[in-house]
């Protein structure tokens, strides 16, 4: 009678064994210690029965038939082209070869019934009618392919004409995801794009109890209309049941067999590579790998050798992202970090999880896309120099940059939002828009450090000394102000202050009417130069006076605009464009 010991041995320990054993049979001896060190840590039991079968198999080469590795390979190694140009396949004429793959050829064919382009795959040899696992990768395959879901290759036919079986397919016109990557670096809004349309995919085929196990760039298609489609569904299943030949003819709920390391290297997960179960979260770890690759240009695990990306696979955090994208944003990688957990239990728990923080992302920096765009829109003839913008951007990089001889040594000045002083509160907006256009025409100027509107701003309703402003700003001085605004009468009063001693450079009130505005904020801007002294070339000058409109009411509604436009929310900011439209 079997003990409880031999009955685990028989079953999934033998596939755990055996699993490791075809990982590693064909390696050289110190590639194959690096990755049983990893793949056996902490169980020194598991060590001893892969290593005991690798000796029995040296010593005999006979102890099984073939390695799983040799026989998946033999699988994917291509064969001589069974079907010529012209040749019938019930009613599909093949018209070309167009690729060859794990399962065997694909073809490009003609579907004479509906008059439709089709891919056949005509299966390998290897798997006979009769093989449980044809069975099994026809019950997923037609389930991925029965969820219609616009992401997911869909199969049209699974067949047999002559003793050949062979699955038909939409045909796809475009690109794998490797030749894109291959070309040349990824935007990240095409990035976004794809990962999205993927993780769609996926979350509808999680939710069907179907995981895909081998999401790589060569199992996506994307269009040239930038739709994209998953490829072979049921692939790794297939090659899995071949394998270790399990005799469950069911989609297990979110989990695969135990015991065997399936999915090209790069781009399995942890669990994958120590043949544990697998189950969704081992696809959400391969799409951070993709989705990492399509940012960085490299997988985040890659090494010299196999042994190297197994042991980095099992124990090596992957470099930011920031290394290979500058630009790449904080809220992308942390995102990244968490698909990329060695323990699944600490990644995303579903993909409909991952795809809404993707989803919330893509939001936000397509907003962030709009706001640059109509920072100062150019519909209106309000239009800037996108120079104007780095300059600010630079300024307050420079703030921080700078030593405090630097400061000294050049002028510099923070425009901080004026105070509304007027009996109705909505006329904020006004006070916010004129400071903002003061601060816009000061940084036209060479010879003045300008600190960044966000940098300024920040001290909005803050009651914070001028002193301390200048010193986390590193300016040396300070313009602040307020308004008074009672129909189209206007009273703008400004200070101009020493950041150093808080002590006052120069002060003045300005009175006029709406349609004076124009004329008051350019005597302000002179006058703030004026007491700065700063050089103001004769270029610079016309420039810092240039107008854009001479009609304050659309000034006005540019104003709104602006205010609303700084509020960062989608709903504010569906509100400054029509603004801005009304300012046309």
């Amino acid at each position: 009678m079997a003990t409880s010991r031999d009955y685990e041995m028989n079953s999934e320990r033998w596939q755990k064994v055996k699993g490791l054993f075809d990982a590693v049979v064909e390696l050289a001896p110190q590639e194959r210690k690096q990755i049983l060190d990893n793949a056996c840590s902490g169980d020194a039991q598991l060590r001893c029965d892969v290593e005991n079968l690798l000796a029995s198999f040296e010593e005999t080469e006979s102890f099984m038939e073939q390695p799983a590795a040799r026989e998946v390979a033999s699988v994917i190694i291509k064969k001589d082209s069974q079907l010529e140009a012209g040749k019938s396949l019930g009613h599909y004429e093949i018209i070309k070869q167009i690729g060859a793959g794990g399962m065997g050829e694909v073809y490009l064919a003609e579907d004479k019934k509906l008059d439709r382009r089709v891919a056949v795959k005509i299966l390998n040899e290897k798997f006979s009618p009769q093989e449980s696992n044809l069975n099994r990768f026809i019950k997923e395959a037609k389930a991925a392919s029965g969820l219609n879901h616009p992401n997911i290759l869909v199969i049209h036919e699974i067949g047999e004409n002559d003793e050949t079986h062979y699955i038909v397919s939409e045909f796809i016109e475009g690109e794998t995801l490797r030749e894109i990557v291959g070309k040349s670096p990824m935007k990240l809004p095409e990035v976004l794009d794809i990962s999205i349309q993927i993780a769609n995919a996926l979350t509808a085929a999680h939710v069907a109890k179907i995981v895909h196990r081998d999401i790589k760039p060569e199992n996506i298609i994307v269009r040239p209309d930038g739709y994209v489609k998953i490829l072979d569904f049921g692939l790794a299943k297939l090659i899995e049941q071949k394998v270790i030949g399990f005799e469950d003819a069911t989609v297990k709920q979110n989990e695969t067999a135990k015991g065997v390391i399936l999915g090209t290297v790069n781009y399995m997960s942890p669990e994958q590579a120590k043949a544990e179960r697998v189950d969704e979260r081992t696809d959400i770890f391969s799409l951070g790998v993709v989705i990492y690759e399509m940012i960085a240009g490299r997988t985040p695990f890659a090494a010299n050798t196999m042994s190297e990306t197994f042991a980095n696979l099992i124990n090596a955090e992957p470099q930011p992202l920031a290394r290979f994208a500058e630009s790449a944003p904080d809220e992308l990688q942390r995102i990244l970090s968490k698909m990329l957990r060695k323990n699944k239990i600490e990644r995303y728990q579903t993909m409909k999880g991952l795809l809404a923080n993707l989803k919330g992302l893509q939001k936000r920096l397509n907003f962030e896309s709009e706001f640059d765009k109509c920072s100062v829109p150019l519909a209106i003839g309000f239009s800037r120099e996108q120079s104007e913008t780095r300059k600010l951007e630079a300024a307050s990089v420079n703030e921080k940059k700078s030593s405090t001889d630097e400061i000294q040594n050049k002028k510099s000045i923070a425009v901080l939002p004026f105070a509304n002083i007027s009996a109705d509160a909505e006329n904020e907006y006004f006070c916010d828009g004129l400071a903002e256009e003061l601060l816009n025409a000061l940084a036209k100027i060479d010879d003045l450090n300008v600190a960044a509107r966000t940098s300024a701003f920040s001290f909005k309703g803050k009651n914070t000394n001028v002193s301390e402003i200048g010193n986390i700003l590193n300016v040396n001085t300070i313009l602040e102000g307020s308004v008074r605004k009672s129909g189209n009468r206007l009273r703008i009063s400004v200070q101009l202050i020493n950041a150093s001693n808080g002590y006052h450079i120069w002060s003045e009130r300005y009175d006029g009417e709406l349609k004076d505005i124009f004329d008051l904020q350019d005597e302000i801007t002179l006058a703030v130069i004026d007491e700065l002294k700063v050089k103001f070339l004769s270029e610079e000058k016309a420039e810092v006076l240039k107008r854009y409109t001479d009609n304050p009411q659309a000034y006005e509604f540019y104003l709104k605009g602006i205010y609303y436009r700084w509020k960062l929310t989608p709903e504010e900011f569906g509100k400054s464009l029509k603004y801005f439209e009304q300012a046309v």
